[in-house]
């Protein structure tokens, strides 16, 4: 049975049906399948080609098993979150949560170490001294203080973890690129929208068929024709909102047509290069490419939060939030809070 089901996976010509996904799985779950048996699963998964049902499935299987829970001050909050893959940029969506948080936003913001790229989100915010709490209650009081909150990878459900322990020593992102891909569907907190982006088109009608039938929340997907999985300010973004209808649209960039000095000023690098990147664009000291796509993605995010009307609207008050110096103020809100977490945390064990 077990036997069948990876064959299946690792072909990728026959599509493997929801129950021997949860059989399977309910397998790992209870400690009844090998180390090898695992890794073939995600290596399998990760090497055939991508389809909605292997999503739904998936994903599925996790909201049963951990139903994403509603965090304590988190409504109307939304995330911002890509499937990665694709060319290689700074943190786009990261710099964006904080810009829309301080237009007005409330901001709930998954995401990972690097996959594609040499710093993922939870490696440039930990450089930028933002706190990445260990418990939901800190979470939930970030959010309320600050209205922006970043989920840590401990909080995700207990199978994502079950798995990467069944692969180590194996580096889980090297055989789980599936999961990587499908991560924006994985969030552990309820939220009132998202914004997803992918990288390629194809997965666009993808994951925008796999949003429907997971019956997620209000999302707004996005695929940059430039290849990347987030809004870009250069050529033309392809987008579809899900929202008990399904509207597709697409987005030309405020900085015009796409060229490889362009393309290269989005590019990212290591993770000191990442931050500077990301301090220079919210104290409003970057200017071009790299700052008008920031922008961008912060006025979808005002959008999906009903801060705004519109995307177009949403972004003269993104760049308002950056020239008024209320981004840089608050990433410094941020820190300053997380420090301030960190000093009474340690005074507790202290005590203790």
């Amino acid at each position: 049975m077990e036997s069948l089901f990876l064959k299946k996976i690792c072909s990728g010509t026959t599509e493997p049906d929801k129950q021997e996904f949860y059989s399977f799985l309910d397998r790992v779950m209870q400690g009844k399948t090998a180390r090898q048996e695992v890794v073939a699963f995600l290596a399998g998964l990760s090497a055939r080609p991508l389809s909605t049902d292997c999503i739904v499935h998936f994903v599925s299987y996790i909201h049963d098993y951990s139903p994403p829970r509603m965090l304590a001050g988190s409504q109307g909050a939304v995330n911002i979150v890509g499937t990665g893959g694709g060319i290689s940029t700074f943190n786009v969506s990261t710099a964006a949560a904080i810009v829309a948080s301080a237009a007005g936003a409330k901001i709930l913001k998954s995401g990972s170490t690097a996959y594609n790229s040499q710093c993922g989100s939870l490696d440039v915010l930990k450089a930028l001294q933002v706190p990445l709490v260990k418990t939901e209650a800190e979470l939930s009081e970030m959010i309320q203080e600050l209205g922006i909150g970043f989920v840590p990878s401990t909080h995700y459900s207990k199978v994502l973890q079950r798995l990467a322990a069944m692969v180590a020593p194996l580096a889980f992102r090297d055989i789980a690129g599936f999961v990587n891909k499908v991560g924006p569907l994985l969030c552990p907190y309820q939220a009132s929208a998202q914004v997803m982006g992918v990288s390629q088109r194809d997965d666009l009608i993808l994951f925008s068929s796999a949003v429907e039938q997971l019956n997620c929340t209000k999302t707004l997907l996005v695929q940059a024709e430039i290849g990347m999985d987030e809004f870009s300010s250069i050529g033309i973004n392809h987008c579809r909102l899900i929202d008990r209808q399904t509207k597709s649209f697409s987005l030309p960039g405020p900085s015009g047509k796409c060229n490889e000095v362009s393309i290269a000023e989005l590019a990212g690098g290591s993770i000191p290069e990442n931050t500077a990147i990301l301090r220079n664009i919210l104290s409003a000291s970057r200017k071009g490419v790299a700052r008008e796509t920031v922008i961008l993605n912060s006025a979808a995010l005002l959008y999906m939060a009903g801060i705004t009307s519109s995307i177009e609207s949403g972004i003269q008050r993104a760049a308002d939030a950056i020239d008024q110096g209320k981004a840089i103020n608050q990433l410094q809100r941020i820190i300053d809070w997380g420090n301030k977490y960190s000093q009474h945390r340690a005074s507790f064990v202290t005590a203790c």
